[in-house]
């Protein structure tokens, strides 16, 4: 696995070649980066670690043909500059379909930030035959010639998706069978993601005002409540919407039911306040909403792939 360092205006850049090798090390980072390639042509990628400077990671491609990735960061948050100019965030909120052929893309590091990263790709020659020689229309627009496409879809991650990603980084993913557990989950991952934008692309008509502004009652609800216990029938009979209806309405919205959403809502603010270092397990268990801290951990760590003790440490660490 080659890689160069150069210096730019802002700040240090290093250039990853993702064509070759398996695990390596990340320079000016903290962590390690792992790249597996399957026999079902699957290929994996797994990154963790903390940005030691504000730096940039290029990443020269690993296909010379057409493709599709799929991305999510499942802690932190960097910045994709695209060759065309073009920048997206990649954090919790945002999961990612990608094709960028050109070299040249970088992530931007911010110094500081832990970064837990989960990517899936094939091309789509492979993703073809293995779906029947047809691909699914929602990912249909990926396949242009190889050569100058920039193509970037970005979806709310499902909590299936954030499950996935998160058992890439837990125990059960390691043992005799570990390169058949993590070849499923990265197949599992990859379908995910292109089956939430054939959903996302049959439900984009516009509501009635009504229901928008049940909806937005619904949001300001739960973020203003996050430290009580949230009754879904209550909060639907609130503002006149069936439980199934509020369901709709938020898969529309966050491609997540509304119970997913109310959890995401308070695993996003424990990771905000466990990061400041001054609240410990409890006290955090308690402002989201958790009457057992054994209850809050198990959700933490599923949701983010480390126990919440874990986070505190590292912020008081320093």
């Amino acid at each position: 696995m080659a890689i160069t360092d150069t210096i730019s205006s802002h700040g240090s850049t290093h250039t990853l070649y993702m064509a070759g090798g398996e695990t390596f090390d990340i320079p000016g980072v903290r962590g390690r980066m792992e790249r597996l390639e399957f026999a079902s042509g699957i290929v994996l990628y797994r990154l963790e670690y903390e940005a030691l400077d504000d730096c940039f990671l290029e990443m020269q491609g690993a296909f010379n043909e057409p493709w599709i990735g799929s991305a999510l960061h499942i802690q932190g948050q960097s910045e994709l500059l695209a060759p065309n100019g073009n920048r997206y965030t990649f954090d919790p909120n945002n999961a990612v379909l990608m094709r960028i052929d050109q070299h040249g893309s970088r992530f931007q590091l911010f110094k500081g930030q832990l970064v837990r990263h989960v990517g899936a790709a094939s091309t789509l020659k492979t993703l073809r035959e293995r779906l029947g020689g047809t691909l699914p229309a929602a990912i249909q627009e990926f396949d242009l010639p190889y050569g100058n496409s920039v193509h970037v879809r970005t979806q709310t991650p499902s909590t299936r998706l954030r499950q996935l990603a998160s058992g890439l980084f837990s125990q059960h993913a390691n043992g005799t069978c570990r390169e058949l557990k993590l070849e499923a989950i990265a197949n599992l991952f990859l379908s995910e993601l292109i089956e939430g934008l054939e959903d996302a692309s049959f439900t984009n008509g516009a509501l009635p005002m009504w229901e928008e502004q049940a909806y937005q009652e619904l949001l300001d609800q739960v973020r203003c409540s996050l430290d009580s216990p949230l009754s879904i029938p209550t909060l639907a009979d609130h503002v006149g919407l069936t439980e199934s209806r509020v369901d709709q309405l938020f898969k529309l919205k966050n491609d997540q039911t509304f119970a997913e959403f109310i959890r995401n809502e308070r695993m996003t603010l424990a990771q905000q306040l466990l990061e400041t270092g001054e609240h410990p397990v409890k006290v955090v268990a308690d402002k989201t909403g958790y009457a057992h801290v054994s209850n809050f951990s198990r959700a933490y760590r599923a949701h983010f792939g480390e126990t919440p003790a874990r986070t505190l440490r590292r912020a008081t660490n320093g």
